[in-house]
């Protein structure tokens, strides 16, 4: 287990995350933890970046839960078995434990897409995150794919988004899109959402709207064994845009 952790952004916060601290110091079970810890505000770009490309000094593939992720436990064996299943495949490069519609209409126990957002709990390879730019400007590089994919009612609020993170470097899990859009890369999304978000409100830092669709999504148990889709063809992909946009525009209001 990997624990990584940022620094307090002021004194209010230094109580809070010497709390928590505490509490993951006192992990009683089997299990050989390591922890990473910020002395001092990175924020949510630097720190989830510098965080994962330590995990991955150790590892060849790893899951993400990020502190306000509550998974149902079958995201572990899901997210395990199909790290397995396309370990050697490189055009799959991202395994979301999230999906934005609650459940899909699908046999299969999950669907590809080109779109991660949002990316509350999912799971890599170091052979994926070896593809991501730091420099998150992935965005000036592949605007000309940009425009042919990115649905055009939409267009403004994508590329606002783009430009903002690339100058001011707010986030990772944008840029990280780009880097799987620029592989032509593909996500894998589970039939039925196995992981809640319960970060939603004022003191959340994206989040703080809790009257978005999103909040209402609970987290479901998969079945096993997984049905593997026969192909990759993407689906839902429409759908899922429309759900960020509005996700997006709801945070912004």
């Amino acid at each position: 287990m990997f624990i990584i952790a940022d620094g307090a952004k002021n004194m209010t916060d230094e109580v809070l995350v010497n709390q928590t601290r505490e509490i993951v110091a006192k992990i009683d079970w089997n299990c050989d933890v390591r922890t990473n810890f910020s002395d001092i505000n990175l924020g949510c770009s630097i720190r989830i970046i510098s965080g994962l490309n330590w995990v991955f000094e150790y590892v060849d593939r790893t899951i993400i839960l990020e502190d306000d992720c509550l998974p149902n436990t079958s995201f572990f064996q899901f997210c395990e078995e199909l790290l397995n299943h396309y370990q050697d495949d490189e055009q799959v490069m991202h395994i979301s434990g999230f999906n934005v519609f609650g459940k899909s209409k699908i046999e299969d126990s999950y669907f590809f897409s080109k779109f991660i957002l949002p990316p509350w709990g999912w799971a890599t390879w170091k052979r994926a995150w070896n593809q991501f730019n730091p420099e998150l400007d992935t965005w000036q590089h592949i605007k000309t794919w940009a425009f042919q994919n990115i649905t055009q009612d939409y267009f403004k609020d994508w590329t606002d988004m783009f430009e903002y993170i690339r100058i001011n470097k707010t986030t990772w899990d944008v840029p990280w899109n780009m880097d799987i859009w620029k592989k032509n890369g593909l996500v894998i999304i589970p039939q039925i959402s196995l992981v809640q978000n319960i970060g939603f409100g004022e003191q959340a830092t994206f989040t703080k709207n809790n009257n978005i669709n999103l909040i209402k999504i609970e987290s479901y148990e998969m079945k096993f064994p997984l049905n593997h889709p026969q192909n990759k063809c993407i689906e839902f992909d429409i759908e899922i845009e429309k759900e960020i946009i509005d996700s997006l525009r709801a945070n912004l209001s």
